[in-house]
């Protein structure tokens, strides 16, 4: 059993491994992305925030530079993956 990456104040609805498999993007009912260290299981930097409801869904871009997160406020955005 593999051990829980916390931080998230809500429910996380969508995961993702970037292609290299050294990080993990999640997006929450808080309305924030994260990013995890994939080795240490560390948050990478602050939340990515600037959705107005919940984040529904993550992805890493091929090349793994980018992240896209869509939400229930209607929007889609593209951050840079840090």
């Amino acid at each position: 059993i593999g051990d829980p990456l916390w931080g998230h104040d809500s429910r996380v609805n969508s995961v993702a491994f970037s292609t290299d498999g050294t990080r993990i993007v999640s997006g929450s009912d808080d309305k924030t992305i994260r990013l995890w260290d994939t080795a240490t299981g560390v948050q990478v930097g602050d939340p990515l925030q600037g959705h107005d409801d919940y984040v529904k869904s993550v992805a890493f871009s091929a090349d793994g530079t980018r992240i896209v997160s869509g939400s229930d406020d209607r929007t889609i955005r593209l951050w840079h993956a840090a």
